[in-house]
């Protein structure tokens, strides 16, 4: 996997009972619990590969996942999971090689594994994260098939299964569509900044501070200043005093750069045109040669 895996510590054995209270007889075969509520159980297809319940401890309702244990050190019993991706693109390995080749003509095992979903990967055929480009295997040819594998390893090291991954597309859409981090809120003179207006060049901003005397303010700041370069404070009891003014103020400063700007070209054209529009003194056409 090349992301980032999601890891949650285990639930010690010997509190189950009392971390599940009540709940503690309806979870039979349960191998570990993790901290988060997840029930894992030991897949049998792919010893070393866990698989999360339809529900958690609580019975909530929960989308079965592949996990992986995480061992500290020389311990015996994993210290924690982690998420390796969803049960139902699991894929488990039945072969640890590829035939490649008709029988009689160049027929060659290649380094590679075999899916029990009868789709072929090569280590020839990787792409730039370390994933597997899947193929269909027809006589002795590997013909692409445009889906992608992610190794599953034991521990970091042996390869034990695959895990589809979405096509290029459509991890690229997921990864844009990821919320940015935030950014750490602005204080200024211990009033949280709340909302931000630009206009023009200048920023007016409104912030809160629920423990002064009017919790609330509105300041100015110029572009190319710090990001708490504020002046011109204006103070207020209550948000909606201040909302207004801070709205107010952006207006009045887009209309005082808008007074002292000349026309733009479109507002000369238009002038233009309503004065050629304009009625005028009648002239004659001229009259036509004979």
């Amino acid at each position: 996997m090349n992301e980032e895996q999601k890891k949650w510590d285990v639930v010690p054995f010997d509190t189950f009972e009392q971390y599940l209270g009540p709940r503690y007889e309806n979870v039979p075969g349960v191998e570990y619990i993790l901290e988060n509520g997840t029930l894992l159980y030991f897949m049998e297809e792919a010893p070393g590969v866990y698989e999360s319940a339809d529900h958690t401890v609580t019975g909530a309702t929960d989308k079965p996942k592949l996990y992986v244990p995480v061992y500290d050190g020389d311990e015996l019993q994993p210290s924690s999971f982690a998420e390796v991706g969803a049960r139902e693109q699991f894929a488990a390995i039945t072969d640890f090689t590829v035939t490649m080749g008709l029988p009689g003509v160049n027929q060659r095992q290649e380094p590679g594994f075999v899916l029990d979903n009868g789709l072929v990967l090569l280590e020839s055929e990787r792409d730039s994260q370390g994933n597997y480009k899947a193929g269909a295997g027809m006589d002795g040819m590997f013909l692409q098939t445009g889906r992608v594998f992610a190794p599953i390893r034991y521990d970091g090291g042996e390869i034990i299964a695959f895990v589809e991954q979405p096509p290029a597309r459509e991890r690229e859409q997921e990864q844009a569509k990821a919320p940015e981090p935030e950014k750490p809120a602005r204080v200024n003179q211990g009033y949280t900044i709340l909302e931000s207006v630009d206009a023009g060049g200048v920023e007016f901003v409104l912030g809160e501070n629920p423990k002064a005397v009017q919790p609330f303010v509105t300041w100015r700041r110029v572009d190319g200043g710090g990001p708490t370069d504020f002046t011109w404070g204006h103070y207020y009891n209550d948000y909606q005093s201040a909302k207004r003014d801070l709205m107010g103020r952006a207006q009045e400063q887009l209309n005082d750069q808008n007074e002292g700007k000349p026309p733009s070209l479109r507002a000369k054209l238009r002038m233009a045109q309503e004065n050629k529009s304009l009625p005028g003194p009648h002239r004659p056409a001229p009259e036509k040669e004979r």
